[in-house]
């Protein structure tokens, strides 16, 4: 079992470094080759499966990206903290394909938020019309990419659960600053 304090961090960084490296990807205009909308524009019961807003871009960006910032986040730690360094016995290359399957959990669990939402006839990129919907729909889009980062990582190598708890709180706040700082730039319509 890693340190709890070193894999929060190692965690928390790594995810922070691919998702504003996601926000830089997503504005390149070379990303837009990749904007094909991952249900292919498919209905069910004349409902989007997905919606326009879930494309290709954020796969083909995420999951390497994040398999490279494991390698990054990695050997700055082992560099600073040399051998006090406790996280998980594994090699350079395992590291980076963890990083990778994280990268594709964080991508896959945001898959069924927006099936969940177009069932409920919420537009991409809309709030939902309910209060209570609104705050439940908040609360998932804050944490549901950080769940399908570690439950992936789970399938592979243990994480204790009080990184867990600390991600999913830290990164939840983080997710909704990283939106504000978004919105406040024009680069989002909405922070939340």
């Amino acid at each position: 079992m890693p340190d709890p304090l070193h894999c929060t961090v190692f965690l928390f960084l790594s995810l922070l470094m691919a998702g504003v490296g996601q926000t830089c990807w997503m504005r390149s205009s070379f990303s837009k080759r990749f904007s094909t909308a991952i249900d292919g524009g498919y209905t069910l019961k004349n409902k989007p499966i997905f919606g326009e807003n879930k494309t290709w871009r954020g796969f083909v960006f995420m999951v390497p990206a994040t398999g490279l910032c494991f390698l990054i986040v990695y050997a700055a730690m082992r560099i600073l903290l040399k051998e006090k360094l406790h996280l998980w016995p594994i090699t350079l290359a395992e590291y980076f394909l963890l990083g990778c399957w994280t990268g594709l959990g964080f991508m896959i669990v945001e898959l069924p938020n927006s099936f969940a939402k177009r069932r409920l006839n919420i537009a991409p990129g809309e709030p939902a019309k309910s209060p209570l919907m609104r705050g439940v729909c908040f609360i998932l889009d804050q944490i549901d990419s950080i769940v399908g980062g570690l439950l992936a990582i789970w399938i592979f190598v243990s994480v204790p659960l009080s990184s867990v708890v600390s991600l999913l709180i830290l990164g939840g706040l983080m997710h909704y600053v990283f939106n504000v700082v978004l919105k406040h730039m024009g680069l989002r319509t909405r922070a939340a």
